[in-house]
């Protein structure tokens, strides 16, 4: 289904209340969420999950109203997925778009993710179900932090901790 711009009205606050329905499924205290404004100059908004876990990798989503565009990051590298172009579906509704989100932020949090470092390039690798979905940036020289191979992240959920997600619609 080709997308209709004026779906993406309030897909700001749209997405915002997907990651603050996934927040409040998390255990008390496993992550945080930060919402700005894009900066220079200031289209769209910027949320970012946060785990408590170091181990863990953030989340970091950005859209802007009037767009059928979600860009998409995780961790410490920044490849980023240009959702739906770089997604499972390339014309997806907005529903669709919202739900690919959230498997891939419900991904991040199980931990089904990982950073790989080549010659000049780092590539991120989301675990949804049984598809990994890729993405490479080149000419990477000197990611920061440093690091060589491959970066496995944790969950956000420690072995003892429970997560109880809604349903998401």
């Amino acid at each position: 289904m080709a997308h209709d711009l004026e779906d993406y009205t309030h897909i700001e606050e749209e997405l915002v209340d997907l990651l603050n329905v996934l927040l409040a499924g998390l255990p008390p205290n496993a992550a945080t969420l930060e919402v700005m404004r894009a900066l220079p100059q200031g289209d769209g908004v910027v949320a970012k999950l946060e785990p408590k876990n170091p181990a863990a990798a953030s989340i970091v989503v950005h859209a802007e109203n009037g767009f059928a565009l979600v860009d998409f990051s995780f961790g410490d590298y920044g490849p980023t997925w240009e959702l739906p172009y770089e997604g499972s579906k390339p014309k997806p509704s907005k529903q669709e778009l919202l739900r690919e989100v959230e498997q891939m932020c419900r991904a991040v949090i199980a931990g089904r993710c990982q950073h790989n470092r080549g010659l000049l390039n780092v590539s991120g690798t989301i675990q949804v179900g049984d598809r990994p979905s890729t993405v490479t940036h080149f000419f990477v020289l000197r990611p920061t932090p440093p690091f060589k191979g491959t970066r496995k992240y944790e969950s956000y959920i420690y072995s003892d901790q429970r997560v109880q997600y809604p349903h998401v619609r």
